[in-house]
């Protein structure tokens, strides 16, 4: 259809006005007695073609023509292809994968008419998401179900991101609803069905399955957890979940099993639970000194009952690196003002370190009262690993004290400056003895005295949040590691982490040559928050915030009190490659059967720097006794590769050699463990309920949890929906500000004003 359309400037009563302001100009012209009645009719005529054009230019007049088109729709049909799907529990005894190809079968036709209308795609998911071929209502499914693992959530976060260009008009999940996956596939689905819904998108369940198989006697062990680092002569905790299902009232030992010199595991502490009626669950908590640095295997066991079926879920094992020694620490909190006593984040910052056993504090308060505190003795003798300092001005100490300071971290130790009024170049440490160990270079001009009004200059407003930088776009500095994992997930913990009250003002600019920027502000300056480097042979770290306490505070005890556990163990060179010229580093231990497993490794010279031109050799040795060689990844000074020949349970080694210039560099080995539990079918028991309550996450746009025999109905009301995806296209040609209209006003101006000129009218 093809109409006009106005759209005149300031409105229409500002046309009109202007039409009966203009109008007085057709009755001014030349006088009877000089000009022909010709020429006057010549003149009035063109004043009133560009008195009009000028109106229609006003009006601003378009032509359009708009037609209506059908938009291209996206049908998604998500089939379940892990092994729970072949539990013989659908209706009629049959197996849940032979009842969902039954269904997908049984509405061949409806699929192929709807097909028709709107593009219809199919993904099976089991641990990972693939296409799978659609033609004439059929879909190519493998004859059977090999996924060893059930990932809902990242199967729905796959096909949003594969069809992010497509209007995705609804999604069909067919599966048991027994969701069984692991990092860094295993997102809740109930995270990923929220974006269905945000974007408008209906899903539809159909589940298959029972919800329950009868009560079967069983014990399994699960949720441990252990450090992945600990130190010598320091007692190490093991914990772990006991649930139990159709025992009462008996008694089991729970052992801790700890890798001896030999290679094998002996028992180091048990515990024994007693299971009561009605209660499923038993947290059980061991411990271990371990006496020497190592590599050890960890395993946690519940013996087995007579009559269990079910023994490979009653342990579970990691591997634990234990390390030499202690980190003794010394903390100096400055004062807020002579006299006074410190902030609230050094007494958040006590807690966090006093939680770890191998930690041993000494803690001091700065009050000014007197200044200038001799220290030497106390620095002397390689008494301390790390020092902190909380908002300490630089009239606390001596300044022999400072260069005592200085030169423990020469010979090794490490340093942290934390945020405050008085600390960096507001606490007078420009030309101080810590100038060139702290990694950024401070300005006597900075110098903020007791008493004066805070300088806004100096420092940064809050709120503010505290982000990574991810090295080489891939990981993540050690200190800022906050769970096993990818890298989104760790910078998932980040961005929720509470904003800070402000922070000190440290310049990329004017940070030093060999310092590096690992996490910045979330505003709109960037501005450095965590800068660390190298000095002697220790390391130093300036932190810009004092806040940290409001993690805590906001329910983020666990992210405060590693952040606090990692700064230390960086600092102490006690970071899990601190010291190795050649490291491999995994970012978990255990695996299930089929997983991938991501590893990155690298190599230094003998002053610590990365040796970025390192050739890596690389073998898994498998658990029955064969290795494969695994190619790596080169991207800066970190390589990366990855092993997927996990379908053997057992212990697996990685052992990395290196090579710089034709020279050995030296060796590096990790292990870690593939579980022989069979997560799909050691609970096999479908999740109907669970499929439901994703399917009423979407109900705003039609979405609903349906039964099998229900596919054909709903796709004939997708059918009849085909209509609603409809737009109209408008196009649109204006003829007002064209040049052909442009040109006709010149001209029409021009041709009056000559034959004004000519006539001897000017």
């Amino acid at each position: 259809m093809t109409g006009w359309s106005f759209d005149p400037v300031g409105g229409w009563w500002l046309v009109m006005a202007a039409a009966l302001a203009l109008a007085p100009l057709l009755a001014i012209g030349p006088s009877q007695r000089k000009q022909s009645f010709g020429r006057r009719a010549t003149l009035a005529a063109l004043r009133l073609l560009t008195l009009v054009l000028l109106l229609l230019a006003m009006l601003r007049p378009a032509l359009e023509t708009r037609t209506t088109r059908k938009l291209p729709g996206t049908l998604i049909v998500l089939p379940d292809l892990s092994r729970s799907m072949t539990v013989a529990d659908a209706t009629g005894n049959k197996p849940r994968y032979a009842a969902m190809r039954e269904a997908l079968d049984d509405s061949a036709a409806e699929f192929a008419d709807l097909a028709q209308a709107w593009d219809v795609r199919a993904y099976g998911f089991g641990r990972d998401t693939e296409p799978l071929k659609f033609a004439e209502g059929k879909f190519d499914l493998p004859d059977e179900p090999t996924g060893q693992q059930t990932a809902i959530g990242a199967a729905i976060e796959d096909i949003l991101a594969r069809e992010a260009a497509q209007r995705v008009v609804a999604v069909i999940l067919l599966s048991d609803g027994a969701q069984r996956a692991f990092a860094p596939r295993d997102m809740p689905p109930q995270t990923a069905v929220r974006q269905l819904a945000g974007d408008g998108i209906p899903l539809y369940t159909l589940a298959f399955g029972q919800p329950s198989l009868g009560e079967q006697n069983d014990l399994r062990l699960s949720d441990m957890l252990a450090s992945d680092a600990v130190f010598a002569e320091t007692p190490t905790t093991v914990e772990g979940v006991v649930t139990a299902a159709g025992y009462k009232n008996q008694e089991v030992k729970v052992q801790l099993l700890w890798e001896n010199a030999d290679g094998e595991q002996e028992a180091v502490d048990a515990q024994t639970i007693r299971i009561e009626p009605g209660k499923t669950r038993y947290p059980v908590r061991l411990t271990y000194t371990p006496k020497a640095p190592g590599e050890y295997k960890v395993t946690l066991q519940v013996e087995s009952p007579a009559g269990e079926l079910i023994t490979s879920n009653n342990q579970q094992s990691t591997f634990v690196t234990v390390l030499k020694g202690g980190v003794k620490i010394l903390y100096l909190a400055g004062a807020g003002r002579i006299g006074g006593l410190p902030g609230i984040d050094p007494r958040f910052v006590r807690s966090a370190l006093a939680a770890n056993p191998d930690f041993h504090l000494v803690y001091r308060v700065i009050n000014y009262a007197p200044s200038e505190v001799d220290l030497r003795d106390e620095l002397r003798d390689e008494k301390y690993d790390v020092i902190l300092l909380g908002d300490v001005d630089v009239n606390g100490l001596s300044a022999r004290s400072w260069s005592e300071m200085a030169k423990m971290v020469e010979r090794g130790a490490g340093l942290a400056m934390l945020g405050g009024f008085h600390s960096f170049g507001p606490g007078g440490f420009a030309n101080s003895p810590l100038q060139d160990v702290l990694p950024i270079e401070m300005s006597r001009t900075e110098r903020q005295s007791f008493g004066d009004d805070h300088r806004k200059d100096v420092h940064v407003p809050g709120p503010i949040k505290m982000l990574p930088i991810p090295i080489n776009k891939t990981e993540l500095h050690p200190i800022l590691r906050m769970k096993e994992g990818t890298l989104a997930a760790n910078m998932a913990i980040w961005e929720a982490l509470p904003a800070l009250d402000g922070a000190n003002k440290l310049d990329r600019v004017d940070k030093k040559s060999i310092a590096s920027v690992i996490a910045e502000g979330d505003d709109s300056a960037r501005s450095p928050l965590l800068i660390v480097t190298p000095y002697g042979d220790g390391r130093s770290a300036a932190l810009a915030v004092d806040t940290t306490w409001l993690w805590q505070m906001q329910g983020f005890g666990d992210v405060h009190r590693r952040f606090w556990r990692q700064l230390v163990l960086w600092l102490a060179k006690k970071d899990e490659t601190a010291g190795e010229q050649v490291w491999v580093r995994l970012d978990q231990r255990r695996f299930q059967q089929g997983s991938r497993v991501d590893f990155k490794l690298g190599a230094e010279d003998t002053e610590g720097g990365a040796l970025e031109g390192a050739d890596f050799a690389v073998q898994v040795e498998k658990p029955d006794g064969t290795s494969e060689a695994v190619r790596v990844t080169r991207s800066g000074s970190i390589a990366t590769g990855s092993f997927s020949a996990t379908e053997k349970p057992g212990d697996y080694r990685i052992v990395v050699s290196a090579r710089d210039k034709g020279e050995t560099v030296g060796t590096a080995a990790a292990r870690f463990s593939v579980s022989d539990q069979d997560v799909e079918l050691d609970q096999p028991a479908a999740e109907p309920m669970l499929l439901a309550s994703l399917a009423r996450e979407t109900a705003e746009a039609g979405g609903a949890g349906l039964a099998p025999e229900e596919l054909p109905d709903l796709l004939e009301k997708l059918k009849e929906r085909a209509d609603e995806f409809e737009e109209e296209i408008v196009e649109t040609v204006t003829l007002w500000d064209s040049w052909p209209t442009l040109l006709t006003f010149v001209g029409l101006l021009s041709t009056e004003w000559f034959l004004r000129k000519r006539w001897g009218l000017v």
